[in-house]
């Protein structure tokens, strides 16, 4: 019973080496993404796979569970290594294709995968035979040589993604890994039977002539195009099925067809029919890609689960790949098999190997050229540059070294396949980590990447387009009452687009807004203290304060004129809506239950709205808070209770302020009670500005779903509406709590996050609209995340350029605007034409 437990144990371990691997990766992103971007991820984690593996060698009597679970995987069978990484990540690559780019290319990326992988074969084995001293019989340099023949697609992948390659250079690449890739396996099954022929075991190998090797290599290659077929058709026809395109639960069901199917077909294609399962895979994707698309429900799903499945795989994969090298070399070391001489010679054929490639692209550059997608000679270059080798070259040099020990070969036999892998993993090494850091220098310096000067025109003109969507966005919060008090020096502070706005582009901006904006919800922005950051113009000035009014008002925050108009003359004039709801509440009223039901779960989605325009960070224990005061209010209305959802979102308040007043008391954390106490200040506004939007946006949804134009709204949505309004109020207690200055600081803060954010969802549109290239994107949108970032972290509390306030605060103009206001004279301004007229005055 023991010996099963400790057994039992031992298996477990085998759990850590996958987990630890992500974790590892995680962190290796981290520090490569903010210090050591020129280094490909995929080959730093070989590297520390090699690390790893050459530490399970030495530490031969560790037993802490890490190095058990290393112990577990790296004698891991080759051909389940293939199985378990391989499918998923070709599959991915086959169904990002650009399939008509493919179709013009098919010409080439055959040419690359048939004839130059049978010529790289035998090159490579000429080298291996006359030069190196290991007298290798010529079938095992034939087998040698077919796996160092074929780059590797996963490594080519994550290459590519990283230097931002063109896309014809892409769908080379692409096209040349994801075939040859699966010729040279072929190539590889045909050798590696005839040199397990040479060992003299019963049953193992066979003595395959050229004739039988032709007919193979067509039976491998073309059975496992007609499979994939096969598999592909009978995906669309599962996503034909599952095509209720608002079900959740279908969409993630198609995403699971499509795994299912990659890996199943892999394994019928290799290990069923004897087939290629690379080629099979890649059918299967393309198939998919070229008649499936449309039969998607969700793309982004897609799109995203298949993205997560490569980093995940990528991420495992290399670093086992390195770990098993290690762990051979080290033992070959140990053993006097693999002295400094062999790694002369690894270095030797290297540098051979870099040859043969350049030669083979230089031999084929004629025909090449004149057909397909074409090419030129600097793309030709960065190819011949771009050959990596990686893990499917050592999980079939592990195939091959795994067999002969497995069938008890001689001794002589097992020195060579052991010294054979160590070579193939060493280039692998050396191809990862010197093609793979100087790829990125190798495509600018020749001109392959998107840094044109035209290109450099284009991004100058989406900057501009992307700066007017943030004047655009500050305008629409400029009319609401939120943000009246914004200190436009702080938002030129943090957004260095902003600090040149003129007043045309302001105008401009207004107009925009005021004309794509109904007149019966239309309101005014507040421009009254943006205005003196702009130009001097007493007339314009004055113009303005005669247009626009302002007062303060008991929220602590300033409103416009446009709130005195009543709501009935609003209600009658809102565009009327023929929506479900209102037909349903015409037949069947909802009860108060359900209604208020109705509006929290509208309240979620007024949330993830703010979530989407940066005014919440997803990330933030704010908004898990606000979350879950939702939650906590649906268990009260469930329970028969109203609306209360205020009191759940402060519920942490009380053990919040008991920390602050322990370090109150505390004198030696002065310090860090002040920053404590900013953060409560910056916590109880922000949650307050956020709770009162998105009241009053679900607010104004309800309204315009249930509202009828013949009878006035229902008593359950009147109700809601008054218990909506009784939390907002409770809210606005919060602006009386602290000073003006801080008010007006956090909110302007806010500001500058919401306009931060609708300038990141402006490129991100740019991006996918083909307008902007993701690499030209990242750099920018890294910009503007640093922007949010000083955001986030200013602790300022007076601004460069700073405006007095006594500017525009002026006592007597209060007064005339609340006089005005009391006497109706500014509900003119709810008619569109008017105000437009009202504004190109104090903006021209």
């Amino acid at each position: 019973m023991n010996g099963e437990q400790e057994l039992q144990i031992e298996h477990a371990h085998a759990v850590l080496f996958p987990a630890f691997t992500l974790l590892l990766g995680v962190v290796t992103f981290l520090v490569l993404a903010r210090s050591f971007k020129a280094l490909p991820y995929t080959a730093v984690m070989f590297l520390l796979g090699t690390v790893m593996g050459i530490w399970v060698e030495l530490a031969e009597y560790s037993t802490d569970h890490i190095t058990e679970s290393l112990r577990l995987w790296i004698p891991i069978d080759s051909e389940v290594l293939l199985l378990v990484f391989l499918p998923g990540l070709i599959f991915k690559d086959a169904i990002s294709l650009n399939v008509h780019l493919f179709a013009m290319a098919i010409l080439q990326c055959l040419i690359f995968a048939f004839p130059l992988v049978l010529a790289g074969t035998v090159l490579t084995a000429m080298v291996a035979y006359y030069i190196f001293p290991y007298n290798w019989s010529w079938d095992l340099c034939l087998a040698f040589g077919s796996i160092l023949a074929a780059t590797d697609p996963v490594a080519v992948t994550a290459l590519l993604e990283q230097v931002g390659a063109p896309p014809r250079l892409k769908i080379h690449i692409y096209g040349e890994s994801l075939l040859n890739d699966g010729s040279a396996i072929v190539f590889f099954s045909i050798f590696s039977e005839r040199f397990y022929y040479l060992l003299n075991v019963e049953g193992l190998g066979e003595d395959i002539g050229w004739v039988e090797g032709t007919l193979m290599f067509l039976k491998k290659s073309l059975g496992a195009v007609v499979i994939g077929f096969a598999f592909g058709v009978g995906l669309l026809l599962l996503l034909g099925l599952l095509s209720h395109r608002m079900s959740r639960t279908e969409n993630v069901v198609e995403v699971m067809a499509m795994a299912a199917v990659a890996y199943t077909g892999f394994y019928v294609a290799d290990y069923v029919c004897a087939t290629s399962g690379i080629i099979a895979t890649v059918t299967s994707g393309v198939t998919v890609k070229l008649f499936g698309r449309a039969l998607v429900n969700d793309v982004q799903l897609v799109d995203d689960f298949w993205a997560l499945v490569q980093q995940i795989l990528n991420t495992v994969l290399f670093a086992l790949g390195g770990a098993v090298w290690g762990s051979v070399v080290t033992r070959g070391q140990q053993d006097g098999l693999f002295t400094g001489t062999d790694w002369g010679y690894m270095i030797l054929l290297y540098v051979l190997f870099l040859c043969i490639r350049a030669l083979l692209f230089v031999v084929s550059y004629p025909t090449t050229k004149s057909i397909g997608l074409s090419t030129n000679v600097k793309e030709t270059v960065f190819m011949v540059h771009g050959g990596l080798r990686g893990s499917v070259a050592i999980a079939l040099a592990l195939a091959l070294d795994n067999r002969v020990h497995a069938v008890g070969a001689s001794q002589q036999y097992i020195d060579q396949t052991t010294t054979a892998f160590s070579m193939i993993g060493g280039v692998a090494f050396l191809t990862l980590i010197l093609q793979g850091v100087t790829a990125s220098p190798l495509i600018k310096y020749l001109g392959l990447t998107r840094s044109s000067k035209s290109r450099k025109k284009i991004l100058n003109a989406l900057q501009t387009r992307y700066r007017l969507a943030m004047v655009d966005e500050m305008v629409r919060l400029l009319t609401q009452k939120r943000f009246h008090e914004v200190n436009f020096a702080l938002v030129k502070h943090h957004i260095p687009l902003l600090r040149d706005l003129t007043r045309q582009q302001l105008r401009d901006s207004v107009e925009k807004f005021c004309e794509k904006t109904p007149a019966e919800d239309y309101v005014p922005p507040y421009l009254k203290r943006i205005l003196p950051y702009l130009a001097e113009d007493n007339e314009e000035e004055s113009e303005y304060q005669k247009n626009v009014g302002f007062e303060r008002n008991e929220d602590g925050l300033h409103t416009d004129a446009y709130d005195g108009v009543s709501q009935g003359h609003r209600k009658t004039k809102r565009r009327q809506r023929q929506s479900n709801m209102r037909y349903m509440m015409a037949e069947d009223r909802l009860t108060i239950k359900e209604m208020r039901l109705l509006f929290l779960s509208i309240m979620k989605a007024a949330y993830e709205r703010q979530i989407n325009d940066g005014e919440l960070a997803d990330k933030e224990f704010l908004t898990l808070a606000l979350y879950q005061s939702l939650d906590c209010a649906e268990d009260d209305v469930s329970n028969g209770k109203s609306i209360n959802d205020w009191i759940h979102a402060t519920a942490m308040d009380g053990l919040l302020q008991g920390m602050a007043k322990r370090c109150i008391n505390c004198s030696v954390v002065t310090y860090l009670f002040e920053k404590t106490n900013i953060s409560l200040r910056r916590l109880d506004i922000e949650r307050a500005l956020a709770f009162m939007e998105a009241h009053r946006w679900a607010r104004d949804y309800i309204q315009k779903e249930f509202q009828d134009s013949d009878r006035e709204l229902a008593e359950e949505v009147k109700l809601v509406m008054s218990e909506s309004q009784c939390q907002c109020e409770k809210a606005s207690t919060v602006f009386v709590q602290y000073d003006r200055h801080d008010v007006t600081d956090i909110v302007s803060h806010k500001f500058c996050s919401i306009v931060i954010s609708s300038a990141v969802s402006c490129i991100e549109k740019l991006v996918r609209a083909g307008l902007m290239h993701e690499t030209e994107a990242e750099h920018v949108v890294t910009e503007m995340e640093n922007s949010l970032i000083g955001v986030r972290t200013c602790r300022l509390r007076d601004h460069p350029g700073e405006v007095p306030t006594d500017m525009y605060d002026d006592e007597e103009e209060q007064e005339r605007v609340h006089h005005e206001r009391a006497t109706g004279s500014l509900a003119k301004q709810s008619k569109v034409k008017d105000t437009l007229t009202q504004e190109e005055s104090f903006l021209e």
